[in-house]
């Protein structure tokens, strides 16, 4: 849709190209489907492709723009061929042959926008469609509908005002987003986060901006847009936890824009259309424990926002509510019975034994001076000894755990393989645990029970970096779970210290805007580590390689 007509663009199969012929004029069929057009010299047509109607019936006005041979663009469903465990239907996949004809043709409004549009497509062959299908209609670029099906006449009500409240009489056909304000509450260890996505022109008056239609912002106009917006929020729409309430830790935005493929990040566009643009903001609260409950009260209403879409998020699933002026808070109450909080627990050694240095230096003085006191004549000197000896069996005490020998136990009955990653394992496991935490500071001081005191700044950086999993907005994604732990080279040595490459597989997942994010990441990494105090404890990690084998 645009602002003097109705532009329409098609791909046709070939196969289906006599119900589209009425598009072109009939010296160009020739060129495009002879079959087609020698049919059309023999017993001529009678064929109808889509028409758009005026209420009245009138047709508008046609105008032929072009057609060309094209190589169709790749639309398919990642799902296309499974079965649709709704329908029960297989979802359908595109046929085999890429070829198309583009077909572009402009029905024009002659000077008079109308409020009302009725799509008319092919006619029918025995009250069947002429053919399938399938449509997306755009109203100045805002998506007004979602994948579709144009199987009979579907009326389009039109808000020039606004493209994104245009829309079809019939439900089925519009899009899924129909709000242009959507709240989100995650409650995940760690963190609580309220995510809002609104879109450019309703947050507009809340910044005292004007935007009109149409319009778009320059690199400048986005980031004064992003920041009166980020100020924004901060301060507005409270957040309670356990009943108090608190501020952000921290508020970060970016820009998302509507398309066929749904709302997606936008990452260094030149220019943005104001009327398919959303800013994105999410305010974190740190939080310890998973608290009782929490709510947010959303103090954001006006003519355009009316009621707010609240979906609340926690390790059961999604719940929806909505905001009002009427009842503006909304809640989340912990119904989670077995949930626990994880926490970096310190790896306990296994398969290795200790030899405290200073104590057995201890006690051999001290059975030496106790054997120098059995055999002296002298009372003083007997005395002497006996005081040293037992001096040298306090101090071996006192110093039992200074200066500690590793060396694997011989007796253990685990391989030094298997040893070695089990504990790598476990360390990993803790090390994405720490990842949890908000902040770099809090992360960094969550590793101190598994990274030596020497090697905490190296591990927290490259934890911050190549270990970090992000996700479109930024965000740093949550580790599902972590398999396939492999010891690629090296090996455990007689003190019980490991150095070598090791390999392995993390699942990620991150919920941000409603939207949930996945990702799959090998890894393959320098390692060492050892027994310390009888704690196992990192001194290092390097990641050599990181990809994703599912991108």
């Amino acid at each position: 849709m645009e602002n003097n007509g109705v532009r329409l663009t098609l791909e046709v199969y070939p196969e289906d190209f006599e119900s589209f012929e009425a598009f072109m004029p009939a010296e160009l069929w020739q060129d495009f489907h002879p079959t087609a057009a020698a049919r059309k010299a023999a017993i001529g047509s009678e064929a109808e492709s889509i028409s758009v109607f005026l209420t009245d019936g009138s047709p508008l006005s046609f105008e032929f723009v072009t057609a060309e041979h094209r190589e169709r663009v790749d639309r398919a469903s990642p799902l296309a061929g499974r079965t649709d465990p709704i329908t029960g239907r297989k979802i359908p996949a595109p046929p085999r042959n890429p070829q198309v004809i583009y077909i572009e043709a402009f029905f024009g409004f002659d000077g008079a926008r109308p409020e009302t549009l009725i799509l008319r497509p092919p006619a029918p062959k025995e009250d069947k469609p002429a053919t399938s299908i399938g449509f997306m209609v755009f109203d100045r670029a805002v998506p007004v509908t979602r994948f579709s099906y144009l199987d009979s006449n579907a009326r389009l009500e039109i808000d020039w005002s606004d493209p994104w409240f245009s829309a079809f009489t019939n439900a089925n056909l519009n899009r899924a987003a129909q709000s242009g304000t959507t709240s989100f509450l995650y409650v995940a260890p760690r963190e609580i986060r309220h995510e809002v996505l609104i879109r450019l022109r309703e947050l507009a008056p809340w910044i005292d901006t004007d935007l009109s239609t149409g319009s778009w912002l320059d690199p400048t106009q986005q980031g004064a847009i992003l920041n009166a917006a980020l100020n924004a929020f901060e301060t507005r729409n409270p957040v309670t936890i356990g009943g108090e309430q608190v501020q952000p830790a921290s508020v970060r935005g970016a820009f998302l824009t509507l398309n066929e493929g749904g709302v997606q990040v936008v990452e260094g566009s030149p220019t943005l259309l104001t009327d398919t643009t959303f800013a994105g903001l999410i305010l974190s609260y740190p939080i310890s424990a998973l608290p009782k409950e929490a709510s947010v009260t959303w103090d954001m209403f006006d003519h355009t926002i009316q009621h707010v879409p609240v979906t609340l998020t926690d390790v059961a699933g999604p719940f929806l509510d909505w905001a009002t002026p009427e009842d503006p808070e909304v809640d989340w109450i912990n119904h989670l019975k077995r949930h626990v909080d994880p926490e970096v627990t310190p790896v306990q050694v296994a398969g290795v034994v200790f030899l405290p240095i200073w104590t057995a230096l201890a006690v051999v003085l001290a059975l030496g001076a106790g054997m120098a006191a059995l055999l002296s004549s002298r009372t003083r000197r007997r005395i002497g000894f006996a005081l040293l000896s037992a001096g040298g069996l306090v101090a071996g005490v006192a110093l039992r755990h200074e200066m500690q020998m590793p060396f694997q136990n011989p007796i253990a009955g685990q391989s030094r393989e298997q040893m070695v990653s089990d504990t790598f394992s476990q360390l990993l496991a803790n090390s994405y645990v720490a990842a949890l935490e908000v902040s770099p500071e809090a992360r960094r001081k969550a590793l101190e029970p598994i990274v030596t005191k020497m090697s905490l700044a190296d591990v927290a950086a490259e934890l911050e970096t190549n270990l970090a999993i992000r996700v479109p907005s930024g965000s740093r994604a949550q580790i599902a779970d972590v398999t396939d732990v492999a010891i690629v080279e090296g090996g455990m040595k007689a003190t019980g210290a490991f150095e070598g490459v090791a390999k392995w597989i993390v699942n990620a997942r991150a919920g941000h805007w409603g939207h949930d994010h996945r990702r799959r990441v090998e890894y393959r990494a320098r390692v060492e580590f050892r027994p310390e105090r009888g704690i196992w404890k990192l001194t290092g990690i390097t990641v050599m390689e990181a990809r994703a084998p599912d991108v």
